[in-house]
């Protein structure tokens, strides 16, 4: 096996590349945005309430997991909307199960936010 030397042309244009992908899916993708805006306003409550550097941690893993599951799930979208621009079970299916993966995602972190932050909110109305 050979190894090529590290490039940093390469490294910055990868980086470019997965930046755009990003940005477009922001603009086009309603869901993306909602849940960004999500992520925003978890990181201002973190920040706000001081919490924990583990909850911290727990937080922004379960909020960047829903982010990366849609990034999977519009990709994976598209890439069937090209390939079989017809409808059919299979693609569907696919389409379907991709969905419910990023409302399963979604789902988990929106209960570990509320494990969180409820004895934070607590506090304040106490």
């Amino acid at each position: 096996m050979t190894y090529k030397r590290f490039s940093y042309k390469k490294f910055f244009n990868s980086w470019m590349y997965a930046s755009r992908g990003v940005v477009n899916l922001l603009k086009t993708e309603q869901n993306a945005r909602i849940h960004l805006i999500y992520a925003i306003v978890v990181a201002l409550l973190a920040y706000f309430f001081s919490i924990s550097r583990l909850e911290a941690i727990i937080l922004f893993f379960a909020v960047t997991l829903v982010i990366a599951v849609e990034i999977i799930n519009t990709a994976i979208e598209r890439l069937l909307d090209d390939i079989r621009p017809e409808s059919c079970k299979e693609a569907e299916f696919i389409k379907d199960a991709m969905a419910g993966a990023v409302l399963i995602a979604a789902t988990i972190a929106l209960v570990v936010t509320i494990l969180i932050f409820y004895p934070y909110f607590s506090k304040l109305s106490a």
